[in-house]
């Protein structure tokens, strides 16, 4: 990593995109304009043009001629291939400047970006090229008088909305596999932080995607989000967000074209720690790496920490000292494991649920309010409670901020009741020492993705998605993201 100043340097010269891409060019939307605000400081970043809902019904029409047309859906696996590897390596020879937009506009540490969102996110551009000429159709046993054939073709026009916690990793976990399948897309970033988005735009061009076959429309949820819900002829829609945002999503597009849904939403995730561990400072290094991670502003965020009586007060003393070990700070310096809040609003949601904890009886023990406050930043101390119970608010809500809290149990019957006692199921980790243990809690859990012994949400390689209220028909990540947008077609030919 370089110096603070060396990415400070580099945020006063970016060259930044504040249009949607529309058919291959950057075009001035005739909706509101908008602020983007560096979080870190409260300065105004660009002011962007947004779109009207007239003007997203205009880039389902560019892209379903682009679909038609066949620039994009009918070119070979191996061309297809090829263009989005490009893609890829373009992503990562702009690392620098993708890792310092995406810090200005989100907060999140430079550190983080440089060297985990901007390389994974290239990375999925070229596992999803890599697939698709190894994805191969079937032929099934027939009577000998007909062949019986199952090919996938792409859906058509698909839309992705995207949300402001990893806005450039988000897109790139859309984008890759929709194009990957011969789809033409539209992607809506959050308002908040459509910054690096507009850049991967520009990449695309470069890579040599043809135009209008990816498509950038900027605005509101309630405006553009709904224009691409409620379109009668976009064949599919993938989300990431909250579970409100995702099931009014799922309301819109029955009530019109009953398009393909696609919905990754929100997570109140445990971390349980059985009386067999016997290596406790790695599950609390662990343990506080996955609450406070991208300052809790994550979906498998571990915000529910399960500790058996018998070892509950020397890990909770282990946690209390990595908590604040913890350097939170200017997003541009790489010494700082965290950034600031997303928005102002934001923040003084998280601050009103640590709020909520203390009324209600939970213990604080570290953290518990904004800090840096000179900077004019969001800033919100790490923050741990102790002596949780499974109805308190902390416990049941996801606060989608830096705010632990623990609870203790005693068997492993009653932590898999707690763990599974909520309406999401998007993540758990699991340390034990034993592997029986293993094998049958992380069955018994009820989450889309369990670790044991670590805090990890898989790899490129493994579906990630949610059971319950976490997630929709939705898997991101693997061949099965590939899968998902594409429709499955019987071809039945007479000998």
């Amino acid at each position: 990593m370089n110096t603070r100043e060396y990415y400070l340097e580099i945020a006063k010269k970016l060259k930044l995109h504040t249009d949607p891409f529309i058919n291959g060019q950057f075009v001035k939307g005739s909706g509101p304009a908008f602020n983007t605000i560096n979080p870190a400081t409260q300065e105004v970043i660009a002011t962007l043009s947004s779109n009207t809902a007239e003007e997203v019904y205009e880039a389902e029409r560019i892209a379903r001629a682009a679909f038609e047309d066949g620039r994009w859906s009918k070119k070979s696996p191996a061309e297809r291939k090829e263009i989005l590897i490009r893609f890829g390596e373009l992503m990562m020879e702009n690392r620098e400047e993708l890792a310092v937009i995406e810090t200005l506009d989100s907060g999140k540490p430079i550190y983080d970006n440089y060297n985990g969102d901007v390389v994974e996110s290239a990375e999925t551009f070229k596992y999803h090229a890599e697939a698709i000429d190894k994805l191969q159709d079937a032929i099934t046993p027939g009577d000998g008088k007909h062949v019986s054939m199952v090919v996938r073709e792409p859906l058509g026009v698909v839309a992705a909305i995207v949300p402001w916690n990893f806005p450039m990793q988000m897109a790139a976990w859309k984008i890759a596999p929709i194009l990957a399948a011969g789809n033409s897309i539209i992607i809506k970033p959050a308002s908040l932080t459509p910054l690096s988005i507009l850049k991967l735009a520009e990449l695309s061009k470069e890579a040599g995607i043809p135009d209008g076959v990816l498509n950038v429309v900027l605005g509101s949820g309630r405006v553009v989000g709904g224009a691409l819900a409620e379109h009668p002829r976009i064949e599919g829609l993938t989300f990431t967000g909250s579970t409100a945002v995702g099931k009014r999503l799922l309301v819109q597009s029955g009530q019109t074209n009953a398009k393909r849904i696609f919905l990754e939403m929100g997570g109140k995730n445990p971390c349980i720690v059985m009386p067999d561990v016997k290596d406790l400072d790695h599950a609390a290094a662990e343990a506080v790496n996955a609450v406070f991670w991208n300052m809790g502003e994550n979906c498998t965020s571990n915000s529910r920490l399960l500790v058996h009586k018998s070892i509950k007060d020397e890990f909770v003393k282990l946690i209390v000292e990595k908590t604040e070990a913890l350097r939170t700070g200017d997003p541009f310096d790489p010494e700082n494991n965290l950034g600031a809040l997303v928005e102002i609003p934001h923040m003084n949601k998280v601050l009103n649920y640590i709020e909520i904890a203390k009324k209600e009886g939970g213990r604080l023990l570290t953290g518990g309010g904004r800090i840096l406050e000179e900077t004019g930043g969001n800033f919100v101390a790490p923050t741990v409670f102790d002596g949780i119970t499974p109805d308190m608010t902390i416990a049941r809500e996801e606060i989608f901020g830096p705010v632990l809290g623990i609870m203790e149990f005693e068997t492993e019957e009653e932590a898999i009741r707690i763990a599974n006692d909520t309406e999401y199921g998007l993540q758990a980790s699991l340390f034990t020492d034993d592997l029986s243990t293993a094998h049958r809690m992380s069955r018994t859990l009820q989450a889309g993705t369990v670790s044991v012994n670590c805090y990890a949400e898989g790899d490129i390689g493994t579906p990630f998605g949610g059971f319950k209220q976490s997630g929709f028909m939705s898997r991101d990540n693997s061949v099965w993201a590939n899968q998902q947008f594409t429709e499955l077609k019987t071809i039945w030919i007479k000998l």
